[in-house]
């Protein structure tokens, strides 16, 4: 008995000792004095979903795909992004006087029958028409709202409107587990043991609603996928953008992949693909080798910035479940597709897609996101 319980304690120390030797390299604190994600940590739901100001960065991105009775199709994208301010002291004169949140939000709306995009966007500082709770996912911009209102079904309800265009009403309720993104529990962007971040993800939910649009209210029903990233660092110096995107296959799976281009324009080695399971394991690939590839195909040349984005993508990856190496093409339902940032200052094409395989048969649906074509985004989101 003695032996067993002193080999149990040599198990738990020795767990302690490599778990602390991981986590080592990996610094508690940014230069600036804010939070770095660190692996293995345990994540506290739903205190996760909330907002976390000790971290520079953060978001929580939604995206989906819904239909009405009627049949009409639409796309839409709500992201709340959360920045923090300088550090410290600062005086009246610095443009974070007051209050070190910023938020930006972002809205869009994709009629694919009439062919039109919509978006609108807001930015304030916390507490002027701007708020996120620490505690729970509670989310207030202007008129705009995320909000879980079941802790237990993770139920979320969503509200927004589009100028005068649309407005819409949305319940989601996620149908496959939480996924934690990273082998470590977190996302790696660069070689800087700083820029990496928690990533979680409900890969799958459904979504129930209503949109109010040409004078009209319609009976929404889809899916929706949607990310919760915080970090203080994502981007690395050397990196002026992304490609990226989430697709949900008709199969029940879902793939995240995302391309990181360096300013020599060769992809980053941390660039990745991941396949989610019908149970919400996940499986990672590398770019390149025996990982996965990115092909551009086609390219759409926006009027209003003159940017060109490469907005019908082929991925080829090995699918995990058959061992057999799978075409994925991604092609934009809607050709215009572009955010511009008046607010901001980025601009950047995120759209509905349609996914097909090698056979030219639908397959699936997805987001791609587009960034770093009109300017580069070297040294942002750090």
């Amino acid at each position: 008995m003695m032996n067993r319980r002193r080999f149990y304690l040599f198990l738990l120390v020795f767990s302690i000792v490599i778990s602390e030797c991981l986590r080592s390299d990996v610094p508690e604190f940014t230069q600036e004095g804010f939070r770095v994600p660190q692996p293995y940590q345990a994540l506290k739901f739903p205190r996760t979903h909330g907002s976390h100001p000790d971290f520079k960065i953060e978001w929580w991105y939604l995206t989906g795909h819904l239909q009405s009775n009627s049949g009409r199709e639409f796309g839409f994208q709500v992201t709340f992004f959360r920045f923090a301010g300088t550090k410290g002291e600062i005086g009246p004169e610095d443009p974070n006087f007051g209050q070190s949140q910023i938020y930006s939000t972002q809205v869009a709306l994709t009629d694919i029958g009439a062919g039109k995009f919509y978006f609108d966007e807001r930015i304030d500082r916390n507490g002027w028409d701007a708020f996120a709770s620490e505690d729970v996912l509670d989310l207030k911009h202007g008129p705009w709202s995320m909000k879980m209102t079941d802790h237990l079904s993770e139920a979320i309800d969503v509200g927004f409107h589009i100028r005068d265009k649309a407005a819409l009403k949305l319940r989601m309720r996620p149908t496959k587990p939480l996924v934690v993104f990273g082998p470590d529990g977190t996302s790696r962007k660069g070689p800087d043991p700083t820029a990496r971040s928690y990533y979680i993800t409900f890969t799958r939910l459904a979504v129930s609603g209503s949109i109010e649009i040409d004078g009209e209210i319609l009976n929404l029903a889809g899916e929706a996928w949607m990310d919760h990233e915080i970090s203080s660092q994502q981007l690395s110096e050397n990196l002026e953008g992304w490609d990226w995107t989430a697709i949900q296959l008709d199969d029940g799976r879902e793939i995240k992949a995302y391309l990181l281009r360096q300013t020599d324009g060769t992809p980053s080695e941390f660039s990745q693909l991941i396949w989610i399971d019908e149970a919400g394991r996940s499986v990672y690939q590398d770019y390149g080798g025996e990982g996965f590839s990115w092909s551009k195909e086609s390219y759409w040349e926006s009027p209003v910035t003159g940017a060109v984005y490469p907005t019908t993508v082929t991925i080829e990856t090995e699918d995990p479940k058959t061992g057999l190496w799978r075409q994925l093409t991604l092609s934009p339902i809607v050709a215009e597709q572009e955010l511009t940032g008046d607010l901001n200052g980025t601009n950047y094409w995120e759209g509905a897609c349609r996914v097909t395989n090698k056979a030219g048969e639908w397959i699936g649906r997805a987001y791609l996101e587009l960034a770093g074509y009109d300017d580069s985004l070297s040294g942002a989101l750090r």
